[in-house]
């Protein structure tokens, strides 16, 4: 039997692992190359990098600062890549803020909002930062006030034209919002890099999909591996995540331990239809697992279903405290 700090291990293992599929590594490149356009022209090339929870962005962030870390040179810190998440109750002061610690300013409270936004600028220049992040931007529709899109759209817009480094907006489809509220400012995005949940019904996606599963099932290294060969295992598995990475995971990462503790040489449906209860929806039981023999064999994206997706009156009427 698997002894514990084992099986803790291989768990840890399987959190920090990057999968690099074809859609993930397109998008990682075309943010280097904002990059590297930058560092050798001078010149800014700008993304909205737009996915669903769970597909990636905040990875591709990651692996950006790693690639391009910062480096503290004695007389001067040197930053790349500028990350910054956004706050999750923001402001254009409290980003100004955020940004201003990530640059090492001490100060980085004081002052109005023109004298952060002329400090940050100083900033960019002294730290040679050639691309500023900017991930979770659906905060400032979700949780801002009723102006905070066309504010920080403005601001944005006067930020991106006098650094003159390229920049990426990551965040939710509502993002648009924020780029629709300034047209100076959607032209500037005009570049946009979706990542999506896998597609079934796609040949290409359907083969990624599989794909990454059986890469993660190797990862987690069970004498039998997972058959993805039986009939109908791919779209129950597709059900089971809506397609998406970190639903993949979760959903792997908890049969895995459901065999280990009942010592079986690999994961099997029984694991996987336990598993989705456990770790993915508690309510995904009897029809509504798409492992169970009654599953309804629909997608689970209805209200009230796990993979449900409000839509934005619906989520603009939450936000006011409005009866839906």
């Amino acid at each position: 039997m698997i002894e514990q700090n084992e099986l803790n291990q291989t768990w840890a293992n399987l959190s920090r692992l990057i999968i690099k599929h074809p859609g993930f590594n397109q998008a990682y490149q075309a943010l280097r190359n904002a990059y590297v356009f930058n560092q050798q022209t001078r010149l800014s090339k700008n993304y909205w990098l737009v996915g669903p929870a769970g597909t990636g962005k905040t990875t591709l962030k990651d692996m950006l600062v790693k690639e391009f870390p910062a480096v503290d040179r004695g007389d001067r810190l040197t930053i790349p890549v500028l990350a910054i998440d956004i706050p999750a109750l923001p402001t254009i002061k409290n980003l100004a803020e955020e940004i201003l610690v990530h640059l090492g300013d001490p100060l980085f409270h004081r002052g109005s909002a023109i004298d952060k936004t002329t400090r940050i600028l100083h900033l960019i220049k002294a730290c040679d930062v050639k691309l500023i992040v900017f991930d979770e931007m659906q905060h400032f529709i979700d949780r801002g006030h009723k102006r905070a899109p066309a504010e920080v759209a403005d601001w944005l817009k006067t930020l991106i034209d006098k650094a003159q480094i390229s920049t990426v907006i990551m965040g939710l489809e509502r993002t648009q919002i924020i780029l629709d509220s300034n047209e100076q400012l959607r032209r500037r995005f005009s570049r946009r890099i979706d990542l999506k949940p896998f597609d079934l019904e796609c040949a290409t996606s359907r083969s990624h999909f599989l794909g990454v599963i059986k890469k993660i099932d190797a990862t987690l290294g069970l004498p039998t591996p997972l058959d993805l060969q039986q009939e109908g295992i791919a779209r129950q598995l597709h059900f089971a995540t809506n397609g998406i990475m970190d639903y993949m995971i979760k959903l792997m990462l908890g049969a895995y331990q459901i065999a280990v503790n009942l010592e079986l040489p690999g994961i099997d449906r029984n694991c996987l239809q336990a598993a989705f209860s456990e770790s993915i929806w508690v309510e995904g039981v009897g029809k509504l697992n798409p492992f169970h023999t009654d599953f309804f064999g629909q997608r689970l994206d209805q209200r009230g279903m796990v993979f449900y997706k409000a839509p934005a009156v619906e989520l603009a009427k939450a936000k006011k405290g409005e009866r839906l």
